[in-house]
């Protein structure tokens, strides 16, 4: 065998030893995936993926974009707001990344997003901030979401 061929073989191995090991992390994307059913609410956490059934739609909750939400051991002016962004794949589009944002204001309210065949709503994000210094990791972050067909 030439000397190519083997270094060819070992960048393969190495390779697939690489990729092997990054499917084993422990991160956010290791939490189990779920099915959900069209039309009623779920839990999606932070790094989790869920397909809708009967629905050819899956979501992955891939990050907090911000979490500035007045937390409710403090006064505040101003109610704040928490953005997040999920990735969404629609059969046989290819993945697309949305952003949700809770903001109250006329015009910065993102709760309800139209894509394709269906309208995908942010009910909620959890954990609700207790104090300012509070900063969950994106996997304790729980998004209850909402999938419908639109009209």
């Amino acid at each position: 065998m030439g000397l190519k061929r083997h270094r060819a073989m070992l960048v393969v191995a190495t390779g697939g030893v690489a990729i092997a090991l990054a499917g084993c992390h422990g991160g956010p994307q290791a939490r189990a995936d779920t099915v959900a059913v069209l039309g009623t609410p779920f839990g999606m956490a932070g790094g989790q993926q869920v397909s809708i059934g009967d629905a050819s739609v899956r979501l992955r909750f891939i990050d907090v974009l911000e979490d500035s939400r007045c937390p409710a051991d403090v006064e505040c002016f101003w109610t704040g707001q928490a953005r997040i962004a999920v990735s969404v794949v629609q059969d046989p589009e290819p993945a697309m990344t949305l952003e949700f944002n809770t903001n109250p204001a006329p015009g910065q309210n993102r709760q309800t997003i139209q894509t394709g065949d269906y309208e995908l709503t942010l009910q909620r994000l959890d954990p609700y901030p207790r104090t300012p210094d509070e900063v969950p990791a994106l996997e304790d972050y729980v998004a209850t979401m909402v999938v419908r067909r639109a009209d």
